[in-house]
């Protein structure tokens, strides 16, 4: 019985996620198309919407985590965040002014903020304790981003996109609320406990300092939970952004049906599941972080050159192949570099300000594309994300220590 139950736990933390991607592969491709197409926003106000609302949730999200290091009740947090991001959107359905809608996606995007956060905490934390491979686990948030993308596409297709949008979001939410209640309670163990100490390779030389690691100034002291932040937006945060404008240019500037948006995220979705199953066994081991991290810019480099020269759909479609590359490592290398090079006890606080800051990130990144789409076109935006991809790729080249042991915060970048 006992042997069965770390399986049963892991099917749980799969569960989740594929439920809780599945509605967010939903809210999140068609937003934008969404806003322009049914309630007549320019580009200005489609960035406002996604900008403002994000901001909201950058204050908030440390303090979660903070309470999640201090508590040990992420699951709790996780349960009240996801009960209400369920309320806000069907608060966000009945709205068609400006005001109300941003006052509303506030709401939203203040509970959702934090889900996949305390979700990774959680699914890193029980990855640690239980020997369980972290991207196997994860690789079913893939399965129910293409899951979702899929239905999406085919209610899309029979009803239109006005009458499923935040209906198909709710009903995953709310299946994965129930799912939370079965989630393992995490017994974190104190920064005293010899089992963290056997974790970690650099324990015993550093006492004085574990009683310090769940500071923020700690963390803002560690160049490699820097240089992850840093990278995390030049790559994760502009290809998370970028979707908006992707599903914008397929349907207003290619001239593509509204449903083909969830065909491009199942394209792009779909060898992600092999990548991240192929992650910790093969990949990471034989590659190490450096040449995933090059490997991720250079993908989407590639891409976004690609998206904004090629003139047509099928093209585009060939182009966006190259997507899980690059969400692959943001969903399932980045979390996993954060724990080498952080503390357990202060996990929860590193990934809410890592996520704060990619949420920040993506919030300047929203207004800053929204008024170059209304004014340039979506072509220039794709132009701009070449660019920082780009950059990354050479700061990655130019960093040879990236490959840190398990937290050494004596030794950084």
């Amino acid at each position: 019985m006992n042997q069965n139950k770390p399986r049963i736990y892991s099917n749980r933390f799969r569960l989740y996620y594929l439920l809780t991607l599945a509605a967010l592969c939903c809210y999140d491709s068609y937003i934008s198309v969404y806003l322009e197409q049914y309630l007549h926003m320019s580009g200005f106000q489609i960035g406002c919407f996604i900008s403002v609302s994000m901001v909201a949730g950058l204050v908030v999200m440390p303090l979660y985590g903070a309470a999640g290091d201090k508590t040990g009740k992420y699951r709790q947090i996780l349960m009240l965040c996801t009960s209400g991001t369920i309320l806000f959107s069907f608060l966000l359905s009945m709205q068609t002014g400006f005001v109300l809608l941003i006052i509303m996606g506030i709401g939203f995007e203040l509970n959702r903020c934090s889900i996949l956060a305390m979700a990774d905490t959680q699914t890193i934390c029980y990855c640690t304790n239980s020997g369980s491979p972290y991207g196997s686990i994860r690789c079913f948030g893939c399965i129910g981003w293409i899951m979702g993308s899929a239905l999406c596409a085919f209610l899309v297709r029979q009803f239109g996109l006005d009458h499923v949008f935040f209906r198909f979001f709710m009903a995953a939410m709310a299946c994965s609320l129930v799912n939370i209640f079965f989630l393992p309670r995490q017994n974190r163990k104190s920064a005293a406990d010899p089992k963290i100490i056997s974790e970690t390779k650099s324990a015993s030389q550093a006492d004085k300092k574990e009683k310090q690691s769940g500071t923020i100034a700690s963390l803002l002291k560690n160049g490699h939970f820097l240089f992850i932040i840093l990278f995390a937006l030049m790559t994760g945060a502009l290809a998370e952004v970028v979707t908006a404008y992707v599903s914008l240019h397929m349907v207003s500037t290619l001239g593509g049906a509204e449903y083909l948006v969830s065909i491009y995220s199942i394209i792009g979705s779909a060898p992600e599941i092999l990548f991240l199953l192929l992650l910790n066994k093969f990949l990471l081991p034989r590659l190490g972080f450096r040449r995933l991290f090059l490997i991720s810019a250079a993908a989407m480099s590639l891409r976004m050159f690609l998206f904004a020269v090629v003139p047509n759909v099928p093209l585009f479609f060939a182009a966006s192949c190259l997507t899980f590359l690059t969400t692959a490592c943001t969903t399932g290398l980045n979390v996993q570099y954060i724990r080498q090079v952080v503390p357990e006890t202060s996990m929860g606080l590193a990934a809410s300000i890592y996520n704060a800051v990619f949420m920040g990130g993506r919030a300047l990144f929203s207004l800053l594309f929204g008024g170059i789409y209304e004014m340039a076109g979506s072509r220039t935006v794709f132009w701009l994300c070449f660019a920082c991809a780009a950059a990354a790729f050479l700061l990655v080249l130019s960093i040879r220590k990236i490959d840190a042991p398990s937290v050494r915060k004596e030794e950084y970048l």
